[in-house]
């Protein structure tokens, strides 16, 4: 090492000392230079109370059946991944799989819209599934001939299915 700095050029070891000097004391002013935004924060108050879902009850069939349909999908996911990630697909194949994996995506983000509209119109506790051919949906609660009409119809326009595709089960 020492050997390193006796034969470095003091010159070049003077500007790199210079230049290291410079790069600090401009540092140190920029630092300075910004004002303390301390004083525009907005006052800390207490926090939001977190929206914890409801307690599980054995009893709750809807929600062990979202589970297993949320499972279900994952693990055609997966699989339809692992394919896709095979070196040497020929590109018939390799297209087949992107259209199941955008079917697939397309089918989850459905079924949330279809629930969450269900939930907006008064129906608290549902389960939407939607397969190639068919939408199922399962209400927990009695529903009128025109609650059924008005569910169909909202499904047919989410899904773009027929009605003779969809399926209303009350729980």
């Amino acid at each position: 090492m020492k050997d390193y700095i006796e034969t470095f050029p003091k010159h070049k070891m003077g500007i790199a000392l210079l230049v290291l000097v410079l790069a600090g004391l401009f540092g140190y002013g920029y630092y300075r230079a910004i004002p303390a935004e301390t004083s525009k924060l907005p006052p800390v108050k207490e926090p939001a109370p977190l929206n914890i879902p409801r307690e599980y009850s054995p009893n709750d069939t809807l929600l062990d059946l979202k589970i297993e349909r949320d499972r279900e999908r994952s693990q055609e996911v997966e699989t339809v991944q692992e394919l896709l990630d095979k070196v040497g697909l020929s590109d018939d194949v390799r297209k087949q799989a992107e259209q199941e994996l955008w079917r697939l995506t397309q089918a989850t983000a459905k079924e949330h819209e279809l629930e969450n509209l269900l939930k907006a119109k008064g129906f608290s506790n549902a389960l939407v599934s939607i397969s190639q051919k068919l939408v199922s949906i399962i209400i927990d609660e009695k529903l009128g001939v025109a609650d059924v009409r008005d569910i169909g119809q909202l499904a047919s326009e989410v899904t773009a299915f027929n009605l003779e595709q969809i399926q209303i089960v009350e729980k």
